[in-house]
């Protein structure tokens, strides 16, 4: 139980490193019982993340949800009635995802792809010829699993996207230059979460998302992250446990859909 309580904890690091590296003006840090996020103060800084650990919150839940401007809230199990409340707002699509965390990433491999696929960068610049626009990785990633995005609207999503600050994104291409699997870490100092893990059907049952999760790891790694965080989808969370992460418990992500 100790175990579990500490990776508990440090997934909550993660989340409050991951809040402070977001903040912009117009928004602010909440940090109440049971309740930790970064919230807008009003409509135009929706681009918040709020952490739901139990039912302590569900008072300040209950109150202030119409004025807690946020994209995502990631509702724990244990926060039952808080999940209630929130299923009830019809402004929330809700998924189901694992909460996970990984120390020691220098213990990551470097995994290599399958014949037919390379390695390369992704830029979110659209003049920058020399890596794969975001725009082809985005519209890969929503072809092969929309579930996996907050948003199926290619626009939104990027927007999400471009949103993150500190991210490496990358993507396996084929000999044809299509975009065939995604991967991003974004750091926040010690700390990073890794995302946008996707990969093509046609490609999937020979190690690529593996690989691709590990490559974004060891950058983040490489430029000085130590531990990560993440929520692993009902696809992802074999990738992961190979890699080495632990579960920390179930979670609803509830994602503003406006």
């Amino acid at each position: 139980m100790a175990d579990a309580r500490g990776s508990i904890d440090q997934y909550v690091a993660g989340f409050r490193d991951r809040v402070r590296a977001m903040r912009h003006p117009g928004q602010e840090i909440v940090d109440e019982p049971g309740l930790l996020g970064l919230v807008g103060r009003s409509s135009e800084a929706l681009d918040g993340r709020v952490l739901v650990l139990d039912d302590r919150a569900h008072e300040t839940l209950a109150a202030r949800l119409p004025e807690l401007f946020a994209r995502v809230f990631y509702v724990f199990d244990d926060a039952e009635a808080c999940r209630g409340l929130m299923s009830q707002d019809p402004r929330f699509r809700p998924t189901r995802c694992t909460a996970m965390v990984c120390n020691g990433l220098g213990a990551i491999p470097e995994l290599s792809l399958p014949a037919g696929l390379t390695l390369r960068p992704v830029s979110a610049s659209p003049t920058d010829t020399a890596e794969v626009p975001l725009a082809d990785a985005a519209s890969a990633a929503l072809r092969s699993d929309a579930e996996m995005a907050p948003t199926t609207d290619l626009d939104s999503f990027l927007e999400y996207l471009r949103s993150i600050p500190n991210t490496r994104y990358v993507a396996a291409v084929d000999d044809g230059g299509d975009v065939r699997a995604t991967a991003a870490a974004a750091s926040w100092g010690s700390t990073t979460g890794v995302f946008f893990v996707n990969t093509d059907p046609a490609w999937r049952g020979r190690g690529i998302g593996t690989a691709m999760t590990a490559a974004a790891l060891r950058y983040a790694a490489a430029a000085g992250a130590e531990r990560a965080c993440l929520d692993a989808s009902s696809l992802g969370l074999s990738i992961y446990e190979r890699l080495g992460f632990e579960s920390v418990g179930a979670i609803t992500q509830f994602v503003d859909q406006g």
